[in-house]
């Protein structure tokens, strides 16, 4: 009887002695992520067209439209730019930064390779790309509380043949660490 209960005491020290020593390797939870997807006016971004090139679609997207196309074409106005010219539209566009309270933000936008270079951005409110003669198709800017940056275009048609040219601009927006 008592190589049985010392043969049961050894058993229970090793059990314990091995799940002590056990190490932890797994851990499943679920946790949620919530984003809301909303119009481009009623974002954590401001972006507010300021030409008329610029507008709001239904869709809640900003559209640049340089074309007559665009809701706020005007007959007889043109349809569109000339070849092998080069236009420069100033604060087609804002940033603005009115919901983010005292926070400085830095916004990272970036134009599309299927622009073929045809258009180029700038901001006065960037640090090295602040005019026309700058522009570039990767521009940052910092915005403070309650402040905008202007973003104006360099449409440059040199070289290119007859047709329509489509391009996107990412747009991202983080605080300033």
């Amino acid at each position: 009887m008592n190589k049985i209960l010392t043969l049961i005491v050894i058993g229970i020290f090793l059990l314990l002695t091995i799940s002590v020593g056990a190490e932890f390797r797994y851990y499943n939870a679920n946790r949620s992520v919530t984003v809301e997807v909303v119009a481009d006016d009623q974002e954590l971004l401001d972006l507010k067209p300021m030409q008329p090139y610029a507008f709001i679609h239904s869709n809640g997207e900003l559209i640049i439209d340089f074309t007559a196309k665009n809701i706020n074409y005007n007959e007889g106005l043109g349809m569109g730019i000339s070849p092998d010219s080069r236009y420069i539209f100033d604060c087609v566009f804002a940033v603005s930064n009115d919901l983010w309270e005292n926070k400085t933000i830095v916004v990272d936008l970036d134009v599309s390779t299927e622009s073929q270079g045809i258009v180029l951005i700038y901001s006065p409110s960037s640090q090295y790309n602040q005019g026309p003669s700058n522009a570039t198709d990767s521009l940052t800017v910092e915005i403070s509380p309650g402040e905008s940056a202007c973003i104006g275009f360099v449409v440059d048609a040199t070289g290119k043949t007859l047709g329509e040219y489509t391009a996107e601009i990412t747009i991202h927006g983080y605080p300033k660490s």
